[in-house]
């Protein structure tokens, strides 16, 4: 099969598990909230998020230095068993006591996607091939919430939560073809004899170790900080602007519709060797948007920012990617994306903190205006920093000449 055909059935693929996993985890919330209150919908949150970041260093050492595909099918069968566990009982702490698990092999499943399509691209550019994955989380967050709200009402959560089983079974009968299709070193499999020293180095962070990136790093927490934390603060501001929660709803999915048209556009080859230029610009036109957002509480005016800010959120994530493709060697790609979700988690986690009013602040709007600008701020300075580094490259390459 041609491998740029074999990217794409993929990638629909994986759409199909990460739209299964959204409605679980939405339906699991909903759920939550009904039978134990607040503090379950916080658990439940906190046992998605923490858990990777404590063992980031040990899932991306085993992506990287065992056989990628032995990895990914019996990761992926554990998540089949989990949400068929959870579906058949329809227990909220038995879920709750499982949710820690599932995180878990949702970094493992997506350390491992986030090595192979490079692999199988085919014809096209790292952007573009990143561009598709970006594609299908945005879409799946779009559909996955209405769907699984539709389905809980009249069908119950347990039929939500077997949805999700049933988009882990499918990428798991994929993985087992593409396993039986493709040779290992086809697709760049450590080679036996290279697992000594894969084992001795995958334990360094690697995501930290290039100079760019440790720099557009700096934006990239900052971002999902912030995002995160007007979030939680966008639930009482927005809702009060729009007046309803439809009008709450139109606002979000314009941000996820123009994250799917900005993942798009950042799949354009020209951006495979400059991941800096989609995250930065990104970057800024997000902070920008939602400095906007809290400065300008007009609902028809931020739904058009809304969307601005969705396209240069999707064009920052396209970046990230891309970028960590350019800077990483393809062996730590595992590690590369484990250690990214410890840091993202970490980010959104004490975001959450930061926008809830009345923890630090108690208006809203405040912490809307300090997010957007703590975001453009965070930009600034990786433009700064990236300047020094590359005046200090170019004096020292005209020293060595």
């Amino acid at each position: 099969m041609n491998q740029s055909v074999l990217c794409l059935l993929f990638v629909a693929v994986a759409f199909f598990s990460l739209l299964g996993e959204g409605m679980a985890v939405f339906a699991l919330t909903l759920e939550a909230a009904d039978q134990l209150g607040s503090w379950a919908v916080t658990a439940l949150f906190l046992g998605g998020l923490l858990p990777p970041v404590l063992v980031a260093s040990l899932v991306g050492r085993w992506v990287d230095s065992s056989s990628l595909w032995r990895v990914w099918i019996i990761n992926l069968c554990v998540h089949v068993l989990i949400f068929a566990v959870l579906a058949q009982a329809e227990n909220m702490i038995l879920c709750l006591a499982l949710m820690p698990v599932a995180s878990i092999c949702a970094v493992i499943n997506g350390s491992v996607i986030f090595k192979i399509v490079p692999r199988i691209r085919g014809s096209f550019s790292l952007s573009r091939a990143g561009s598709f994955l970006v594609v299908a989380t945005s879409l799946s967050g779009i559909i996955a919430p209405a769907v699984a709200s539709w389905l809980s009402a009249h069908a119950g959560f347990g039929t939500v939560l077997w949805c999700g089983a049933v988009g882990f079974a499918l990428l798991s009968i994929a993985a087992i073809l593409m396993r039986w299709t493709l040779r290992e070193t086809a697709l760049g499999e450590p080679q036996p004899e290279n697992q000594d020293r894969l084992k001795r180095t995958t334990s360094s962070p690697v995501l930290f170790q290039n100079r760019w990136l440790r720099i557009l790093l700096i934006p990239v927490a900052a971002i999902v900080l912030f995002t995160s934390a007007e979030g939680v603060a966008g639930v009482f501001y927005l809702r009060d602007i729009t007046a309803d929660d439809t009008g709450y709803a139109l606002l979000l999915g314009a941000w996820s519709l123009g994250a799917v048209a900005g993942a798009l556009m950042g799949g354009n080859s020209w951006f495979d060797s400059r991941g800096s230029v989609p995250t930065l610009f990104g970057g800024a036109l997000v902070g920008m948007a939602i400095l906007v957002e809290g400065l300008w509480p007009n609902a028809t005016a931020l739904l058009i920012i809304f969307l601005v800010g969705g396209l240069c959120n999707g064009l920052r994530n396209t970046g990230v990617r891309t970028a960590i493709y350019e800077h990483v060697p393809q062996a730590r790609h595992g590690s590369a994306w484990a250690q990214l979700r410890m840091l993202i988690n970490a980010m959104v986690a004490l975001g959450y903190l930061l926008g809830t009013p009345g923890l630090i602040m108690n208006s809203a709007q405040m912490i809307i205006i300090l997010a957007g600008a703590g975001t453009a701020l965070s930009v600034v300075v990786a433009l700064v920093l990236s300047r020094k580094t590359a005046t200090h490259n170019a004096a020292r390459a005209a020293e060595l000449n």
